[in-house]
């Protein structure tokens, strides 16, 4: 007996068949867009050049060695020297020199004070003795005129020839009485002329010692303002400086720039300048850090254009706005100029989705059972995008040319 199929369907396969269906349904509303999708947008446009830069600090402090006498030598060696990168603040040590030439001197100047010192000391007491001997000669002198002076009177009742000798006597005692005299007025001056030439030798000793002392001090060099302190090359070697090098008087040592306020140096091709003016606006992005964005303006435009790596270039500065720890000088960073923003009712779609045909520009717009290639007319552009103006709307949906064309 033959068994005959019905009609009827397994209400259990039924079940899981409809099962099947929902969960396709929910996966694919589930799924995001596309996103190789294009379409008409509309907002704030933005314009814009994008070069790459190098950060720099606005104010920047070259620290040399301090200006010292060539009597204590060319040449100093480094016994102390700050880190490489460090964070320094005004008043911080950063630089020691070694202070041994400086201490000969030191000692050297400090004995030809005492000499002189003592130099002082005797030429006072030889000008006191001086003075001594001058009052005793003028009290002997004083006694011998007197004893000449009674020999002459007394003489008037002896010969002539005795009376003239007499008189010879007196007067030349009294010569040498006035010549002790002026010497006893004369010798205040000039003691005080000797003395005025020793105080003057013994001040040079102690303004030479003073200045040893401060040079002694200016060996140990310290920061003068905040910032990063960067060490710079030497010059015979090439290689940084460090501790134990030898450096000559007046050398750059090292490099503390400013890191509260920032510029961007940069340049902008030659095509590109026209668009460029001081005062534009500039977001500033860095290399290492690039989802994070700080605002600028131009402060300065090269009035020469230059060639470097190939290119023709006007050299150009960017003031950062804002002040971060993460600014730091010699970070690459990306300027992006902005050209031109919107008011917001621009209409633009991707550059890509542009097809130029016989001098006139077209999208495709995608449709349900096909794509229709509709005429625009194209305006200012960015990287990616371009301002269209027609028959759109936003939120068209697009398709690239090459698909269509393919």
């Amino acid at each position: 007996m033959k068994r005959h199929l019905s009609g009827k369907q397994n209400p259990r396969a039924t079940g899981w068949f409809s099962l099947l269906i929902v969960c396709l349904v929910l996966l694919n509303s589930c799924m995001p867009a596309d996103p190789g999708e294009y379409q008409v947008m509309k907002g704030a446009f933005r314009q814009s050049v994008i070069e790459t830069g190098e950060l720099q600090a606005v104010n920047a402090y070259s620290l040399f060695l301090p200006g010292i006498s060539y009597l204590y030598g060319s040449t100093f060696k480094i016994i102390g020297l700050t880190e490489h990168g460090t964070t320094v603040s005004a008043g911080d040590t950063v630089i020691v020199l070694d202070p041994a030439s400086v201490q000969r001197t030191v000692i050297s100047r400090q004995e030809s004070l005492e000499n002189e010192i003592a130099a002082m000391n005797k030429l006072k007491a030889q000008l006191m003795n001086n003075m001594q001997d001058l009052r005793a000669q003028l009290t002997s002198e004083m006694s011998t005129y007197e004893l000449r002076r009674l020999n002459f009177e007394k003489s008037g009742f002896e010969s002539e020839g005795m009376r003239r000798v007499n008189e010879l006597e007196f007067r030349q005692a009294g010569i040498r009485l006035e010549r002790i005299k002026r010497k006893l007025e004369m010798r205040p001056v000039l003691d005080s002329l000797d003395l005025l030439i020793q105080k003057i030798r013994l001040a040079q000793r102690e303004s030479d010692l003073s200045s040893a002392i401060e040079t002694l001090d200016k060996l140990t060099v310290v920061c003068p303002i905040g910032g990063i302190f960067v060490v710079e090359n030497n010059r015979r070697t090439g290689q940084m400086l460090k501790v134990s090098d030898d450096v000559n008087l007046m050398y750059p040592v090292a490099l503390i720039p400013d890191v509260s306020a920032m510029k961007v140096k940069g340049a902008v091709q030659e095509l590109d300048i026209s668009r460029i003016s001081t005062g534009q606006d500039v977001i500033v992005r860095l290399d290492a850090l690039p989802s994070v964005s700080f605002t600028g303006k131009v402060t300065y435009i090269g009035k020469v254009c230059i060639e470097t790596a190939g290119r023709r270039v006007f050299n150009t500065e960017v003031l950062v706005s804002e002040s971060d720890v993460r600014l730091k000088p010699g970070m690459t960073v990306s300027c992006e100029y902005i050209t031109y923003t919107g008011g917001g009712d621009d209409l633009f779609v991707p550059t890509a989705c542009l097809h130029s045909e016989a001098g006139k520009s077209y999208i495709f717009v995608k449709r349900r059972r096909g794509v229709e290639k509709r005429e625009v007319v194209t305006g200012l552009s960015n990287n990616t995008q371009t301002i269209v103006t027609g028959d759109i709307r936003p939120g068209l949906p697009l398709v690239l040319p090459e698909t269509v064309i393919n």
